[in-house]
């Protein structure tokens, strides 16, 4: 489902202190419409963000189209609340990056560009159980799958870094969640395997790119799983800065 980019200049209206690596900045201002597309399930839909720059402090959106991949990264929408006019996403904390530099320090009052969605991928809410998998950067979007997926769903969760530095938000859901710390290939899919999968099952995963290739060739080779019930993406790579897709 695709919708119109539209672009805004939001402002920082708090900040939230989630982990010691991960911040969540909530957004607002004139510019964040009350029909922003924020569909259930949709779970990992994600907006460009657009920092304002290190030096001058000005922020400056793309012109329109135009995909600047030097001064943009994509973060999923955490949370939307068109009565409060409130945006929220999730930012892992590092220095490697402009826009983790940008959620180290930013306080109230302090600018960010959002741009989009430009579309909307609705993850089914029928499948017999949920397998989710992802590191820091996937958890904004496995905290919405336990908010948003069926209460009688099963749902089991391998994370893949070190914790639990925090309780993973689920509106109270029973949940089975293991953190398995930042594991190489060979644990993630040793782990995955020990998990029943059958044809009514459904596994999303995201994090660094060369783990989930290879969680992404287990469960569609080793564990011949369709493809309309798997959904894997690498959201960043080692050594490069940004997230990307894969």
């Amino acid at each position: 489902m695709s919708h119109q980019a539209r672009r805004r200049r939001l402002e920082v209206l708090r900040v939230e202190e989630l982990t010691p690596t991960m911040r969540r900045i909530v957004l607002g201002g004139p510019e964040l419409e009350a029909d922003f597309p924020f569909l259930p399930l949709a779970a990992a839909d994600s907006v460009r963000i657009v920092v304002p720059d290190e030096e001058t402090g000005e922020l400056t959106l793309p012109a329109p189209g135009r995909r600047d991949a030097m001064s943009t990264r994509e973060y999923t929408a955490r949370r939307f609340d068109a009565g409060a006019g409130e945006l929220a996403i999730d930012f892992v904390l590092h220095a490697h990056g402009p826009a983790g530099r940008w959620a180290s320090t930013v306080r109230a009052g302090g600018l960010l560009g959002v741009i989009g969605p430009r579309g909307s991928q609705v993850f089914p809410g029928d499948c017999d159980d949920y397998l989710l998998v992802a590191d820091e950067t996937g958890l904004p979007a496995i905290e919405r799958f336990l908010e948003e997926l069926p209460a009688e769903a099963v749902v089991r969760v391998l994370v893949l870094a070190d914790g639990p530095a925090r309780e993973l938000g689920g509106g109270g859901r029973d949940a089975d969640i293991r953190w398995l710390g930042a594991v190489p290939v060979e644990a993630v899919v040793e782990a995955v395997a020990a998990v029943p999968i059958g044809p009514g099952s459904f596994v999303w995963g995201a994090g660094e790119a060369g783990v989930m290739r290879g969680l992404r060739t287990h469960l569609r080779q080793d564990r011949t799983m369709d493809a309309e019930r798997v959904s894997v993406r690498g959201y960043w790579r080692e050594g490069a800065a940004g997230t990307i897709e894969d």
